[in-house]
Order: C-alpha cells, then sequence, then structure tokens
C-alpha cells in the first residue's frame, strides 16, 4: 500500500483534502478522522491542512516501508523499538520532492531545514499519541505512562529552539543595482524582456507592487478590482480564506492584517491601465474580479493568476539575468523595509510612530517585532557608521589630537 492526497473545493468555496489509498483511492481511515478532528475542526487554513497531511503521508509510507503495523503495535503495546526511532528520525530528515498531486517522493541525498524537521516531527509525535489514546481508549487499555514514554522518545529528537541575535541574521533585501537590472528586463517591449508581449504589462505591474507596497504573494493574488480606490489612491489588503469566488485549488492567502495602503497617482494610473487596456480583454467572460489574470489563450484564459503561474514567473527571471539568481517575491519585501528606515529615519515622527507606521503597512500587529527580521541592512549600515565614527575618535587620541571635544 502506498499513500496520496487529494485536495479538492466544497461547494462553500472551503478548500479541503484527504489521504488516499493509492492502489484503492479510497479514504485511509485513522490519517484522515486526524485531520479532521485536529486540524480542520481547529480553524486551520488549508495550506495548514495540506502540511500536517503531508507529514502523515510520509509518516504512513515510512510504517509501510518497515512493515509496521502501528495499530497492532498500540493495542499490545509494543510501540517502536529504539532502532525503529532512530530509523523513523533519520528518515524524517530527509527531503521529498511534493508533485502536481502530492505523492511524495524521496529526494535521495538532500536533508530538510531544522524548522521544518521540527515541525514534521511534532505532527508526527502528535498524531501517534492521539492515535495511542483513541486505540486504548475503544479497547479499555490502561497505558498512559507508556504511551508518554514512547511519545517522548520521538519528541526528545526536536532540536531546541534557538533565538536568532541581530549579528546571526542576514541581509535578504535586493540591491539597488539588481533592482535596475530587474526593472531593466520587465521593460514592456524591451528587447531583453523574457516574456510574450501579452503579458508584459502585467509582470511589471506585478513587481512595481511587490517592490512599492511591500507585498507578500498571497497578498498579490488576493488582490481585486475593487480594492483599488482612484479616488483616494489606495489600495486595500483583504483577507478571503475560502472565498467561494477563488476556485483556485491552491488558494492564495493573506496571512498578515488587513489595511489600507497609500499609493503614488502614478501607480494608481498604471493598476487602472492594466485593469482598462489588458485584464479587461481576457475577462469579459469570467465571473471574478481578482486584478491579475491569466492571459495565455486556452481554457485558463481570464482565470485568476495561479501561485504557479506567479512562481513561474519568477523563475523565468532568474533564468533570463545571472544577477537576479536569487530573486524571489519576498526579497522585494525586505528591500521595502530597506528603503522604509532610510526614508524614515529623516523625519520629525517619534519613533513609536515610526515603528507603528512600518507594522500597519507591513500588516503586523502593533507590538510586532517582525520589524528586526526586516531591517537588517538599515541597522548593519547604522552600526558600521557608529563603529567607524569610534575608530575616528579613538584615532585621535592615539595621535595625540584629542581636545576633550572628539
Amino acid at each position: 500500500m502506498s499513500f496520496k492526497i487529494k485536495k479538492f473545493v466544497m461547494s462553500n468555496g472551503e478548500r479541503d483534502c484527504l489521504i488516499l489509498n493509492k492502489e484503492t483511492l479510497l479514504p485511509v481511515y485513522y490519517q484522515n478522522l486526524y485531520l479532521t478532528t485536529n486540524v480542520r475542526n481547529r480553524s486551520a487554513t488549508a495550506s495548514t491542512m495540506e502540511i500536517v497531511a503531508t507529514n502523515l503521508l510520509i509518516l504512513s509510507n515510512f510504517m509501510e516501508s518497515r512493515k509496521i503495523n502501528i495499530i497492532d503495535r498500540i493495542e499490545t503495546k509494543r510501540f517502536l523499538s529504539v532502532a525503529e526511532v532512530d530509523d523513523l528520525i533519520r528518515y524524517a530528515k530527509q527531503r521529498f520532492d511534493q508533485q502536481k498531486i502530492t505523492n511524495v517522493r524521496l529526494l535521495k541525498g538532500k536533508q530538510i531545514a531544522t524548522r521544518t524537521f521540527s515541525y514534521r516531527i511534532h505532527v508526527f509525535s502528535s498524531y501517534l499519541n492521539w492515535l495511542c489514546g483513541l486505540i486504548h481508549s475503544m479497547k479499555g487499555i490502561h497505558a498512559r505512562y507508556e504511551v508518554e514514554s514512547f511519545i517522548e522518545s520521538i519528541k526528545a529528537h526536536i532540536p531546541r529552539n534557538r533565538s536568532l541575535s541581530i549579528n546571526d541574521r542576514t541581509d535578504k533585501s535586493i540591491s539597488e543595482e539588481q533592482i535596475k537590472t530587474l526593472f531593466k528586463l520587465l521593460e514592456v517591449g524591451g528587447s531583453q524582456n523574457p516574456f510574450q508581449k501579452e503579458v508584459q504589462v502585467r509582470n511589471r505591474l506585478i513587481f512595481t507592487l511587490l517592490l512599492n507596497c511591500g507585498l507578500r504573494a498571497g497578498e498579490l493574488l488576493n488582490l481585486k478590482v475593487n480594492d483599488l480606490n482612484l479616488r483616494k489612491n489606495t489600495l486595500s489588503i483583504f483577507r478571503r480564506h475560502d472565498c467561494i469566488e477563488d476556485r483556485r485549488l491552491n488558494q492564495p492567502l493573506v496571512k498578515t492584517g488587513e489595511r489600507i495602503i497609500p499609493l503614488s497617482d502614478e501607480l494608481a494610473m498604471e493598476i487602472f491601465d492594466y485593469i482598462q487596456t489588458c485584464r479587461s480583454k481576457t475577462t469579459k467572460k469570467k465571473k471574478h474580479d481578482f486584478l491579475f489574470v491569466t492571459h495565455s489563450a486556452g481554457k485558463t484564459a481570464g482565470e485568476p493568476l495561479s501561485v504557479s503561474a506567479y512562481e513561474k514567473i519568477i523563475s523565468t527571471i532568474k533564468k533570463a539575468s545571472p544577477e537576479l539568481k536569487n530573486l524571489s517575491g519576498h526579497r522585494l519585501r525586505h528591500s521595502w523595509n530597506y528603503f522604509y528606515s532610510n526614508e524614515i529615519d529623516g523625519s520629525n515622527l517619534e519613533i513609536s510612530r515610526k515603528t507603528g507606521l512600518r507594522c500597519y503597512l507591513m500588516g503586523w500587529s502593533k507590538d510586532s517585532k517582525m520589524s528586526e527580521n526586516y531591517n537588517f541592512k538599515h541597522i548593519s549600515e547604522k552600526e558600521k557608521e557608529v563603529i567607524g565614527r569610534v575608530y575616528e575618535s579613538l584615532k585621535k587620541i592615539t595621535e595625540g589630537q584629542y581636545n576633550g571635544n572628539v
């Protein structure tokens, strides 16, 4: 037996998924019961549902490949041996490739990030703990201490959290030269533009919004035409989880708070021009209001731009220019924060107002510490300036130039 994940959209717009037996195409019982009772019923997002389902699929594949009947083991209180737990941990560290229809395939020699591994072990231990409790309650078995010891033997492998100091963080923004290269590449009608003529206006606008508004990919792909207010020159960011109008299987989600972003006259008109001259040509028969759409010919023409199509745009740019090989939409969000810091430093706003405005525009809570993660480049430059002045002061002292006023 092997397993796969089936994703689907309900009539009310809610996204869901099931783990299926690959041979019979029937849902498996315990894994799906756990997904329903412990994940879906706790108002988890569709992306969280899929992540948990994928990890349960990986655990199920492990049990199947080792011929371990975990139900029988739990009933007889034999659980997993020390060697089997170690084998499970090694298996969990490996990277699996997620196919179009979620069907993981082992990528030999590649390991996942520590944070991903930690969450995977968390899902494994949580599911097995739940499964032990369910089966033992059904069978009238009392083995609380044994179950706790078994689960702890798995959870003990979760790496300890290590908080990052400012010196541990790295600059994730892109440089001014890279920004110039990007927009030179995206010039509509330009000889270097790697995209077909019908999508050049759309693609340039996508990156203009990412850079100028610091949007996340989910926020960008969730934008609707009516989110643009030309009278006030603003763009509204709304959360639209399980939107009935959105039939994309992998629904882009807004993870941050709702907000209204001020736009320049030029940017507001650029959005309006795209709506009037490009978007309207392909959406005449479409019953949705999403801003960015597919322009290529075929049955998807005029449909909301998918996450995979957005990622393909990024991939195309990376291939077109070696200077942009590390480009991502999120790096432009970091760049926005860098330019914001440079401009706000010279303003007369109080420090609390400066931080509060950043948090609002980024969609963070007013007490969020996220600005520390996004402000690394600016802080580093300020640190270097201060250290430089310290060097100059000490140099004057050591050279006998100190006069009490360094």
